[in-house]
């Protein structure tokens, strides 16, 4: 139980690249680099405020010389930062976060000591009660536009080791104290208690909001990113617009499952065995690409879900996750989706003859009835099918084409369904291998 408190933890704050999907690192990646480059902004507005308050202070030549010392040292961290934010080196530019956090406090703190050198007549009170404090918070506000607890962490802890380090130093030079509040604010003593009860408080305050803040947007980045992957996924087997539309919606259909009437497609090539023979590899993975692109766009134009690709066989789904409106109408979207394949293979073989290569043939074969609709697999990895009786009765009806010398096969079930211009010629009842009870089969022409 621990361990899974700890891992819960660790998921939840540090985003633990092993336990994240692709997807929401990608999009927490893609986050960062945008937030680096507002932090990069951001730096060069302090490097410019450095120069020109050094130019236009009016104070001696020393102070001046300072400001762009302080300046030029600052401004060369963020060269770096700058040079790896054009690089796109998002590794790179993670680890140097860090330096740069530490340079950031830096330049505050060394401000602040350079002018209680010159200007406080050795009273360290002049640092402590200096306005130019309230910056060394300003690298934690800084942590946000990252949204990295790491870095958060990282820079409340150089803040407090800051603020304390003043504090030991105070008590160690004896600075004056009282416990008038008059003298506090007016005069040149300090109240140390209340000084350091003040700017403890403060930075924890603060990096207690950032710390909210973060994981709330971290919480939000998430969710972006497991719908941009959920959508990614969903666009590979749907059309664009019913990708769109289950996105949209709580998936929790998809998740659990239903009982749907639907019709199952399956195309496969005819003597694929011996067509790989005489091709070689990268033609084969080309005629194939092809192949399955005019199948895919045909699919989704009449409505359909491409299942999967098995081999070189495509199954099809009509009527899951979403129905046309009726079982009827699945039922012939998938008959018109299939002749339109058939159609698209004409022109596609057209070319093929042109440049010399060999026709490709194939079968299709589709059954129709319930099945069980829903995404199967582990959290890391869902897929959305369908399985039953139906779904390896077409897949054997396909089969057939090659037995009756059909291009396109059709249960008794699917036939029933087709309009009076869809001309289909019964071949018989058929034993189809793996079921008990025969069933008629037709034959589908393109022809009408």
């Amino acid at each position: 139980m621990r361990q899974n408190l700890f891992r819960r933890f660790s998921n939840l704050f540090l985003q633990d690249p092993a336990t994240t999907s692709p997807a929401v690192a990608e999009a927490f990646a893609r986050e960062e680099m945008r937030g680096a480059r507002a932090l990069l902004y951001c730096r060069i507005g302090v490097v410019l405020l450095l120069i020109i308050g050094g130019l236009s202070a009016p104070s001696r030549w020393q102070d001046k010389l300072a400001n762009m010392v302080f300046a030029g040292a600052y401004a060369a961290v963020v060269g770096v930062q700058f040079y790896l934010h054009r690089c796109n080196n998002l590794r790179a530019l993670h680890r140097f976060s860090y330096f740069s956090l530490l340079a950031d406090h830096a330049v505050f703190t060394f401000q602040i000591l350079f002018y209680y050198q010159n200007e406080s007549n050795g009273n360290f009170n002049f640092a402590m009660k200096s306005p130019y404090l309230v910056l060394l918070l300003v690298p934690t506000l800084m942590t946000l536009l990252q949204f990295r607890f790491s870095l958060l962490v990282y820079s409340l802890a150089t803040s407090l080791a800051i603020l304390l380090g003043f504090f030991g130093f105070a008590l160690l030079s004896r600075v004056p104290q009282s416990p008038s509040w008059n003298q506090y604010f007016l005069g040149e003593t300090i109240i140390l208690p209340a000084w350091l009860g003040l700017w403890l408080l403060l930075p924890l305050f603060v990096a207690t909001l950032i710390a909210y803040s973060i994981l709330r947007t971290r919480r939000m980045v998430a969710e972006i990113g497991q719908a941009e992957g959920q959508k990614r996924q969903l666009v590979r087997y749907f059309s664009p617009a019913v990708a769109e539309e289950i996105a949209a919606a709580s998936g929790e259909n998809l998740i659990r499952g239903e009982r749907r009437n639907v019709a199952v497609l399956f195309a496969g090539i005819r003597s694929f065995t011996s067509l790989s023979e005489n091709l070689p590899p990268d033609e084969i993975a080309n005629m194939l690409s092809a192949l399955r692109q005019l199948q895919t766009s045909t699919v989704f134009r009449f409505h359909g879900t491409v299942d999967k690709f098995i081999g070189n066989a495509l199954m099809a789904v009509f009527g899951a996750p979403k129905s046309s409106g009726s079982f009827a109408q699945d039922i012939q979207n998938s008959v018109s989706c299939a002749l339109a394949i058939l159609e698209g293979l004409g022109a596609f073989n057209a070319e093929r003859q042109t440049a010399g290569k060999q026709s490709i043939r194939i079968g299709i074969g589709i059954h129709a009835g319930e099945v069980f609709a829903g995404a199967l697999g582990g959290d890391d990895q869902l897929e959305y099918t369908v399985i039953g009786d139906v779904v390896n009765t077409a897949s054997r009806i396909e089969h057939l084409c090659k037995k009756a010398q059909a291009e396109f096969l059709v249960s008794e079930t699917v036939a029933r369904e087709l309009p009076e211009h869809i001309v289909t010629e019964r071949l018989g009842v058929v034993k189809i291998r793996g079921r008990e009870q025969s069933m008629g089969i037709y034959r589908v022409n393109r022809s009408h």
